[in-house]
């Protein structure tokens, strides 16, 4: 987001109704050139109402990231927080510094927000969009349940700000009564025997409009919990991720896999497995087993799944 979108988008942040007029006199700019910048705020899903003629606003204020506000609450105040404006994706910045570990980057909006397997994640101002870049000693099947212990991380933090009926779909959704509430996409480089760098995304809606263009059922944490702070949020899972990282790194996920069954959305459910080779079929989901895989009752036969290999929906 350019300074000047960014002079706007703040003016708007508080959800009350602004002339446009006005809004060019205190730029400094034209009425038209103020328009130009609301239809740039809308192409990245800020959902901006209003004309020139009868003023802008925004259905519901906006909490503005402070990175200083967010490091008062950190637990940890080792790690390092940059807020950044509108970003092509928090993953893919972040992993251009060099080194990342204990590097948490948050942005107001992601113009291209991925998922896993490359779907788009919808990321309008105003939710969360967190990477934290962390270094391990493991190797790479150590941390193949890397993305469980964060999407377990991500649950708490949001279960500790009222969402207590979040859970986790495996490998790496956060949901709540099917509907998908924010998810989590972890990188990871290194070698097999270690040591590995990840960048760990976390993107959790907080208040999206209805006509928001998502394939899937979806949800938002508004509808779910009162009073909470986006900045305190950010703090939150920075701090719980910076817990668990190093016990994951330390022990593996044995400390980890016990609590597994209170996050589990689909133990006990049919599921529909789409294999990467192509082959569907549908299961009954049987938890987990000690590396993180998903364990899948197809036929009166487990299957044990890793999350590179499948796409998984409850039935």
């Amino acid at each position: 987001m350019s300074p000047e979108l960014n002079e706007l988008y703040v003016r708007l942040a508080d959800g009350q109704r602004h002339n446009g007029a006005e809004l060019a006199d205190d730029l400094g700019i034209s009425r038209a050139a103020v328009w130009k910048r609301i239809e740039s705020l809308r192409r990245i899903g800020l959902p901006v109402s209003g004309t020139a003629g009868n003023g802008y606003r925004i259905a519901h204020p906006i909490e503005l990231l402070d990175a200083n506000v967010i490091r008062q609450h950190l637990a940890k105040p080792s790690i390092q927080v940059e807020v950044i404006g509108a970003v092509d994706s928090t993953n893919a910045r972040l992993a251009t510094n060099t080194p990342v570990h204990g590097r948490a980057l948050v942005a107001e909006a992601q113009k291209a927000g991925r998922g896993r397997r490359g779907r788009q994640w919808l990321s309008p101002p105003g939710g969360i969009y967190l990477s934290l870049g962390w270094h391990f000693e493991s190797g790479l099947a150590g941390l193949s349940p890397l993305s469980l212990v964060v999407g377990m991380a991500a649950a708490r933090t949001l279960r500790e700000a009222g969402a207590e009926t979040v859970g986790v779909k495996w490998p790496n959704d956060l949901v709540i009564d099917n509907a998908k509430l924010g998810g989590c996409l972890v990188e990871v480089n290194g070698a097999a025997e270690g040591p590995c760098q990840a960048v760990i995304g976390i993107g959790i809606n907080l208040q999206l409009p209805e006509s928001a263009a998502v394939d899937q059922p979806w949800t938002c944490l508004s509808r779910h919990a009162d009073g909470f702070s986006r900045n305190r949020l950010v703090a939150g899972l920075i701090d719980n991720l910076a817990r668990d990282l190093p016990e994951l790194d330390a022990s593996g996920f044995d400390a980890f896999a016990g609590q597994w069954h209170r996050c589990d959305v689909l133990d006990g459910r049919k599921v529909h497995v789409a294999m990467a080779g192509g082959e569907d079929f549908v299961g009954l989901a049987k938890g987990i087993d000690a590396q993180g895989r998903l364990l899948v009752d197809h036929n009166g036969r487990i299957q044990a799944l890793g999350s590179g290999e499948v796409s998984v929906r409850g039935r």
